[in-house]
């Protein structure tokens, strides 16, 4: 990567230009005394912004807190109307017919005059075995869902658990475009707080570039997807998996403008 550093000068008239590969960066010498203050130079042109620096690696994810404790049921809604009976089902086969039962005794003969009485019925055989049970009808249709119960009280929020290390911080470089934002899982139970590591040792200070006055672009943001119904609260989920970065914006060269009276 190539520095490009342009020296203006307003009176006289003098423009330098130097151009070479960047060496390696100088250890910060002594501070002089302060001069005096000079008039306020014309503000230069902004600087590209350099490229964004790597990502530092993510801190160890902490133990999973306890789940708190379940909300109180909500009250039962209204029961639905009874749905419409379905069709009676196919008549069973008739059961076997009884066996006779045995003839009663044949009465007296009377005299030849007048007809004597009718002699008494025999006994009733015995009931003959009842039959298969036919074929169960289909299943009428189902009835309409009644409405839906109130949503019950929501339990109190579990312990919030310690958070993990902080891992190292990378260089910040060019923000790229914000990429669409994933779908948000179910929230997962929040692990405890890890202890914080120690803090790097700062790093030697680099030449201060003319101020940037631009902010850079602001990414799109994703669309919102829609809301789904408020359920019953249950235990907590595991988080779901967080969508795709987008691209990062082109790095440029590192280019310092400075100007003065």
């Amino acid at each position: 990567m190539s520095t490009i550093i342009v020296i203006e000068s307003i009176t006289p008239q003098v423009s330098v230009t130097f151009a070479a590969d960047q060496g390696p960066q100088g250890g910060q010498g002594a501070t002089g005394p302060t001069g005096p203050t000079g008039p306020t130079g014309a503000t230069g042109s902004t600087g590209p912004v350099g490229p964004q620096g790597a990502t530092g690696a993510t801190g160890a994810t902490g133990s999973t807190g306890n789940t708190g404790p379940t909300g109180a049921t909500g009250p039962t809604g209204n029961t639905g109307p009874t749905g419409a009976t379905g069709p009676t089902g196919a008549t069973g086969s008739t059961g076997a017919t009884g066996a006779t039962g045995p003839t009663g005794a044949t009465g007296a003969t009377g005299s030849t005059g007048a007809t004597g009485a009718t002699g008494a019925t025999g006994p009733t055989g015995p009931q003959g075995s009842t039959g298969d049970t036919g074929p169960t009808g289909p299943t009428g249709p189902t009835g309409a869902t009644g409405q839906t119960g109130a949503t019950g009280p929501t339990g109190p929020t579990g312990a919030t658990g310690e958070t993990g290390p902080t891992g190292p911080t990378g260089a910040t470089g060019l923000t790229g475009p914000t990429g669409p934002t994933g779908a948000t899982g179910s929230t997962g139970a929040t692990g405890p707080t890890g202890p914080t590591g120690d803090t790097g040792p700062t790093g030697p200070t680099g030449a201060t570039g003319a101020a940037s006055t631009v902010p850079g672009p602001t990414g799109p943001t994703g669309d919102t997807g829609p809301t789904g119904p408020t359920g019953a609260t249950g235990a907590t989920g595991a988080t779901g998996a967080t969508g795709p970065t987008g691209p990062a914006g082109a790095g440029l060269p590192d280019i310092f403008m400075l100007g003065g009276m």
